[in-house]
């Protein structure tokens, strides 16, 4: 054997004596982590989203990237239903981009809709002013970069992390909260450009000007808002335009000091623009944009109602009515704002997952329980006061153009980049591949649903021209009234009572389906026969109730109610009908075609699914709900009690045909996984809790209303026991008489017989 060489020996020894140090040091570490284990055992879990968790996850492609945010000290469980996986909501949850790419949205849905609610349909809404100061209703989700309820102006031991497109992560700097009043002495540039704009817009209050330069001036603002701020948006969306703008922009460019002493405008000492991502940099460059419109836009408003507030003649007890439901109107749309912006924050209040992502827990509730997109639909109820305040129709008419638009830039720009972004429930492929074989027999892509895809040669289609023809042409003879009053009552009860026992007798006995086939006819076909009949039953009840319309109200009534003085009836009217077509949308939306015509009433062999999603979400039934606004709308412009009656009758009749046919279907269908209330009551039910508790007069309100309940029900439980008591008696009385009788009888026949 060679001898070794004496440096080579000293490494080998020195190697040995560095292994046992580190065993040494690993056996100290072990002992320290289990120390500090057994200190933090009886602490309460904590999200860690710091930059070093381990609990952040990426794949090897960056398509694949996960985000992974997880939940110390809870374990993972899956719940299953309808063949869909959802993370409970308290565990860890794992959303991938490529989910979030491929998601699809889960068929059939049936009449009732989902328990869940999936991002698409909660996620934020904006549009507030900068310069100003399921079976439960509550949704809690975690995904990344989902708008949701942590804030950006985070502490030192927890703080949001932010994912850029590329898989970078970082901490999020701390920003200011838009809703704030802040000193003058903290006014930034920005500031004081926003802030200063206003108040000149106020001093041309005491300028004469034409009513048309408001009118311009508030439309200019709100264009520079949704068409403006849209156009950009939807560049970022597709391109990163600004992201990409930041990320080239070099220390050499001319440009470079002026963009980093704007962006450092306002933020803390936690942000540093050379060392953040140029996303976050390009976010917080968007803010001071959206900051100066947003702030410009509302003022722009406020002085276009002023300068046409009009002066009352008289006040009367309608035009008190008509103040205390503007002044509710303003002061709910401040709620909700404030309320919107506790669940989402400045991430989601700026349109931040359109730059980047974020790692937090969500919990949608209160706002968000009652309303779909609150910041955009309920959020906007200060036009509609600011319009009843002023007295004035064309403040009502400029605030629907301009909350008709305000609706185009949500589905045409953030409506899109949600679904683009966040994932849809996600259906097992193979299930959904099987109901999508299955509905293949009996939809067609050109089903006639109302009158969507009418084609003329088609006999149905044809049958239905021929009868609306001739209901519009009764319209335009003088015939009597009660002839329109008949005509729609024999369409409602054909809807609503003959189809509601045919979907009774289908749903019990596969009747429908029995009667074609004794014929000689297929399930599919007779499916066919059914969407046709029912879609005909439902146009022509509408169509019946719009002829009445017309006959009770004279077209020389109908020019006043636009252009004259019924003010509040036109408002709540033009409301009714455009509520009722949003819903109607929204549901067709949900249902598809499968729940549009009642599918799982003849489709037996289809898995059964139940979600709550979209307008289902806030509603159990919104077509036995808001599905009939557009009835009293009518009947308010058209200012006829009879209308009015009419549509209570159609309401009631869906009422029946809901309560006897659709919600013992679907108890047989889907058992326990029907909730009993809808989103709103459990919402309201919250708010009010809330309320209570925060109120010591409520609190002792609520107490008395207990107490006088409890003796209520006391008082009910004795006099049901002794009516209960009464009615045995009485039986036991006739049950006694009865048998009299019987015996009686028996004697009789007796003695008859002997003779």
């Amino acid at each position: 054997m060679e001898d070794q060489d004496p440096t080579q020996q000293h490494e080998e020894q020195q190697q040995q004596v560095d292994e046992r140090d580190n065993k040494k040091k690993d056996n100290d570490n072990d002992k320290k982590e289990e120390v500090q284990e057994d200190d933090k055992s009886n602490e309460p879990p904590v999200i860690d989203i710091s930059s070093s968790s381990p609990s952040i996850a990426s794949s090897s492609s960056e398509e694949d990237a996960a985000i992974v945010v997880e939940k110390k000290g809870q374990g993972e469980e899956d719940e299953e239903e309808g063949g869909l996986r959802h993370r409970h909501p308290a565990n860890n949850v794992v959303a991938s981009q490529k989910e979030s790419n491929n998601a699809i949205n889960s068929v059939p849905k049936s009449p009732l809709a989902s328990n869940s609610a999936t991002p698409r349909d909660i996620m934020k809404e904006k549009n507030a002013p900068s310069s100003s100061s399921s079976s439960s209703s509550s949704s809690t989700t975690t995904s990344p970069a989902k708008k949701g309820s942590s804030s950006n102006n985070n502490n030192d031991k927890q703080k949001l992390v932010g994912v850029t497109s590329e898989g970078d992560r970082f901490v999020l700097p701390a920003t200011h909260n838009p809703l704030s009043l802040h000193p003058i002495a903290q006014w930034t540039s920005f500031d004081w450009l926003k802030n200063s704009s206003a108040l000149m817009f106020l001093f041309l209050l005491v300028i004469p000007s034409h009513h048309w330069f408001y009118i311009a001036l508030f439309l200019f603002w709100r264009l520079a808002y949704n068409l403006g701020l849209g156009l950009l948006l939807y560049q970022q969306s597709h391109t990163q335009v600004v992201t990409r703008f930041f990320k080239y922009l070099s220390p050499d460019n001319p440009m470079y000091p002026m963009f980093k002493r704007m962006t450092s405008t306002g933020m803390g000492s936690d942000y540093d623009f050379d060392k953040i991502p140029a996303a976050f940099n390009a976010w917080i460059a968007f803010r001071h944009l959206v900051d100066i419109i947003l702030a410009n836009d509302l003022i722009a408003y406020i002085v276009f109602g002023i300068a046409y507030f009009e002066t009352p003649a008289e006040i009367t007890f309608v035009l008190v009515l008509e103040y205390i439901v503007g002044v509710f109107l303003c002061g709910f749309t401040l709620w909700a704002k404030t309320d919107a912006y506790r669940v989402v924050k400045d991430f989601a209040w700026y349109w931040g997952d359109f730059f980047f992502l974020v790692d937090q827990q969500l919990t949608f509730d209160r706002v968000f329980s009652i309303s779909p997109h609150p910041m955009y639909t309920i959020g906007y109820g200060f036009y509609y006061g600011t319009a009843l305040l002023s007295q004035s129709t064309t403040v009502l008419y400029v605030s629907l153009f301009a909350h008709f638009c305000q609706l185009l830039f949500l589905s045409l720009v953030e409506d899109p980049h949600i679904q683009k972004t966040y994932p849809d429930l996600v259906e097992d492929e193979e299930l959904r591949q099987t109901k999508q074989n299955i509905l293949s027999h009996y939809f067609k892509a050109t089903d006639l649903v109302v009158l969507k895809n009418f084609f003329v040669l088609r006999s149905g289609d044809m049958f239905t021209l021929v009868i609306l023809s001739y209901t519009i042409a009764m319209a335009l003879f003088n015939l009597p009234s009660w002839f329109y009053i008949l005509q729609l009552l024999v369409w409602r009860f054909i809807h609503s009572f003959a189809l509601g026992y045919i979907l009774h007798l289908q749903s019990t006995e596969g009747w429908w389906n029995t009667q074609f086939s004794r014929k000689g006819y297929t399930k599919q076909e007779a499916f066919e026969n059914w969407k046709s009949l029912y879609n005909l039953t439902l146009l022509m009840t509408h169509t019946a109730f719009v002829c009445c319309f017309f006959k009770f109200a004279e077209m020389s009534t109908l020019w006043s109610i636009f252009f004259e003085h019924f003010f509040i009836k036109q408002a709540i009217g033009l409301g009714c009908i455009f509520l009722n077509v949003w819903s109607s949308w929204s549901t067709f939306k949900v249902l598809g075609e499968f729940g549009w015509f009642y599918g799982d009433f003849f489709i037996g062999e289809l898995p059964s699914t139940l979600y709550y999603t979209g307008i289902y979400r806030f509603l159990n039934n919104p077509e036995s709900v808001t599905g009939f606004a557009a009835y009293y709308g009518l009947a308010l412009l058209s200012n006829s009690w009879v209308l009015f009656a009419l549509s209570l009758i159609s309401q009631f009749s869906q009422y029946i045909f809901i309560r006897y046919v659709e919600r013992p279907h679907m108890s047989r269908l889907y058992g326990n996984k029907v909730r009993a209330s809808s989103g709103i009551s459990v919402a309201f039910k919250e708010i009010m809790e809330e309320a209570v508790e925060a109120s010591p007069p409520l609190k002792k309100i609520q107490k008395s209303v207990a107490d006088v309940t409890a003796e209520v029900n006391v008082k009910a439980e004795l006099f049901k026991g002794l009516m209960s008591e009464r009615a045995s008696d009485i039986k036991d009385k006739v049950s006694e008489g009865a048998e009299k009788i019987k015996g009686r009888a028996q004697e009789i026949k007796t003695k008859i017989q002997k003779n």
